[in-house]
């Protein structure tokens, strides 16, 4: 298939699969008019990638993934220069894992002490919510800290 198909099939620009391909991470077969022709094993290469991709895992490191098997001259020193790479992608998406769930439960508990605001008649801000329950609670949730501007009392 071409890549016009793929790029439509995975979800990316086409572009952006001619990045991949330029980082060596995958080979297409060209016709002689220089048109790139793919088959469904470079498909699930191109899904893998744009998986991995979206959950932060950068090009760089996907490149270096991808070279080591060529870089090496036995299956052994091959494995476990593939395994160092994953665990310490591993690594960096546990650390992201744990971020997100934090940011997550930020997010949880502003929705529900807002929750406490609706009805409310005055105008939100510092001055007007000083002393409420609900505010104070509100102000200890990080995202929160983006709707509390405190110029608005100015």
């Amino acid at each position: 298939m071409k890549i016009g198909e793929v790029a439509r099939r995975v979800g990316v620009s086409i572009s952006a699969l001619r990045m991949y391909e330029q980082r060596g991470l995958i080979e297409a077969v060209c016709t002689q008019g220089g048109t790139r022709h793919y088959d469904e094993e470079n498909l699930e290469r191109f899904r893998a990638i744009v998986t991995l991709t979206r959950a932060d895992i950068s090009i760089d490191a996907l490149a270096r993934l991808a070279r080591i098997r060529l870089e090496n001259a036995t299956g052994n020193s091959a494995s476990r220069q593939v395994e160092a790479a994953l665990t310490e992608m591993e690594a960096e998406v546990q650390a992201r894992l744990k971020l997100l769930e934090s940011t997550y439960a930020d997010l949880r508990l502003a929705k529900q002490r807002l929750a406490g605001c609706h009805g409310c008649r005055k105008k939100p801000t510092r001055l007007n919510c000083n002393g409420c329950a609900v505010a104070d609670g509100l102000q200890e949730c990080k995202v929160m800290r983006i709707v509390w501007d405190e110029t608005d009392d100015v």
